[in-house]
């Protein structure tokens, strides 16, 4: 028995021995685990450089600028748009809806706070509601067509039933959510908020000075976690060549929106990476249907196959853009992808020209008809260079066609009265447009829908009773798969009817220093801002591993 005991204590004592010996590895195999695990050091500070002077801070006043932008940092909503377009949730970690589609129920997270340490709860979610429809801060007409009631039924329950249903609620519910305690009995268009903002966001406000530059430091109580970053700092250039000098010299680790022969230098530059991206916007000429010229269709179809939009972008864009086909952004789930942009054949259009009666009768290369000139009046904003380029190349390639292009300047839109129009006798102008990318977008349905709208600037109503009708349709369909084959069939007939002269999408170019890691998720078309807490730099990793 005393053997055996023996043999057991010197078998623990080698066993300790072990151990002893084993420690160093295990506890650098562990620290391994740990870091491989959160492998995003924190730490270092993003200097953002821009052209835009911010604005006032203020989700109910913010349309612009910088500030805009910085929204995501400083404030968080109940749903968000994430990297891909998709709806996802942030405030509101859940929802039910009722089975006839009119009341929704949102579940806000526990325990998220403003970066005074006060608690978010469904009043603030309501108190902001309220304050949209009470300011009229909706510039989509959504929260006065649609919402009936915002109640709260619960510290963390909000409530929202509508009048009718409506499939883009929550795209219409990407809005900020403000602080109640701060803001309800202020004057808020005046209140030192605007200049201060305290949201629930990644970042919180440090510091605005008298330059603009504009110091955000991480949130140690995001409901995420802290951001890898301990602080954003906004620098703002008089223009585009001051923010490109301090780029280069590393001054500047992040600026948007650069000029392409910048993007070209940077993109192959290892100290960089750069962004093209597609904008959701594209160039058109829209036609005025009031016109006895453009009613006639094969005008419009002649004019679509007499511009070669791919030496269009060649030349004017150096190859970064994308021909349209109409107002839905390619790649999206409301495209018609068997639509094909218009070729180009001048041929196709002097035969519908001829179709149309219209010939060359004295031989100076201008198409002729009962003793008219075939003469098209363009409005122009002289205010674009893009513009001046546009319609240099139109007017060459039209004029090949027998078309003579008359230019129409204006710059500023309170010129384009109803007596300058009618004077100068406008037949089209051109635009830059926005694109639809989901069912969310009201300003490109009112810009082809027939309903007049102060909101959608535009000068002349298209009018097709089908294309009205299924925008009301997608408006309150609420399969998916449905609503898509709606507004599918919606860009078919209105290429099929070409009220413009569909160009193209031009690409916008952006920059950050390599430094910086998980960038990816941000530089897309929808750009998520909030995605910046993600962002680390990786010198800092390699430090930590080494």
């Amino acid at each position: 028995m005393a053997r055996k005991l023996l043999i057991i204590g010197e078998m623990r004592l080698v066993l300790f021995a072990l151990l002893i010996m084993l420690m160093p590895t295990l506890t650098q195999a562990e620290n391994t685990s740990r870091q491989s695990k959160s492998s995003k050091p924190y730490g270092g500070t993003l200097v953002w450089g821009t052209r835009n002077k911010p604005s006032i801070i203020n989700p109910l006043f913010t349309t612009s600028s910088v500030s805009m932008s910085l929204l995501d940092l400083f404030f968080n909503r109940l749903v968000r748009i994430n990297s891909k377009g998709g709806i996802e949730p942030d405030l509101a970690e859940s929802w039910d809806i009722s089975s006839d589609g009119l009341v929704w129920t949102f579940y806000l997270r526990k325990g998220v706070r403003f970066h005074d340490g006060v608690e978010c709860t469904a009043s603030d979610v309501k108190f902001t509601y309220d304050k949209i429809m009470e300011l009229k801060k909706d510039p989509f007409g959504f929260y006065n067509d649609f919402l009936k009631e915002i109640r709260v039924l619960d510290t963390h329950i909000v409530q929202i039933t509508l009048k009718r249903s409506f499939n883009s609620l929550l795209s219409s519910l990407v809005r900020e959510i403000l602080p109640k305690h701060l803001l309800e009995n202020v004057d808020l268009r005046s209140c030192p908020f605007n200049f201060h903002p305290v949201g629930t966001g990644p970042f919180r406000f440090k510091q605005w000075r008298e330059d603009n530059q504009i110091t955000l430091e991480y949130n140690p109580d995001y409901y995420e976690g802290r951001p890898y970053l301990d602080k954003v700092i906004v620098k703002v250039y008089p223009d585009a060549r001051d923010l490109w000098t301090t780029l280069m010299r590393k001054e500047v680790d992040y600026a948007t929106f650069i000029e392409r022969e910048d993007y070209e230098i940077i993109k192959d530059d290892p100290a960089f990476r750069g962004f093209a991206i597609p904008w959701d916007s594209y160039y058109a000429i829209y036609y005025n249907f009031n016109d006895s010229l453009l009613f006639d269709k094969r005008i419009r179809y002649a004019i679509a196959y007499g511009i070669d939009r791919k030496v269009l972008i060649e030349k004017l864009a150096y190859g970064y853009g994308r021909e349209c086909t109409g107002p839905f952004y390619p790649g999206s789930a409301l495209f018609n992808p068997s639509l094909r942009p218009y070729e180009y054949n001048p041929n196709k259009s002097i035969e519908l020209l001829r179709e149309a009666g219209w010939k060359d009768e004295d031989n100076d290369e201008i198409l002729e008809k009962e003793g008219e000139e075939l003469e098209i009046r363009i409005l122009v904003d002289t205010r674009s260079e893009v513009y001046k380029k546009l319609i240099m190349f139109i007017r060459q390639q039209l004029q090949q066609i027998g078309i003579k292009i008359k230019v129409i300047l204006y710059d500023k839109e309170s010129m384009l009265t109803q007596e300058f129009l009618e004077q100068n006798r406008a037949q089209a102008q051109l635009k830059f447009c926005m694109a639809m990318v989901d069912d969310s977008e009201p300003l490109v349905v009112e810009d082809w829908h027939s309903k007049e709208s102060p909101r959608a600037n535009k000068l002349w109503s298209y009018r097709n009773e089908e294309v009205d009708e299924l925008f009301e349709l997608g408006e309150i369909t609420p399969a998916k798969e449905k609503r898509k084959l709606i507004y599918q069939k919606i860009h078919q007939l209105i290429y099929a009817d070409q009220p413009a002269c569909f160009l193209y999408f031009p690409f916008v170019f952006h920059a950050v220093s390599a430094q910086f890691e998980n960038v990816d998720e941000f530089f897309t078309l929808y750009m998520p801002y909030y995605t910046m807490k993600d962002w680390y730099i990786k010198e800092k990793a390699e430090k930590t591993f080494n």
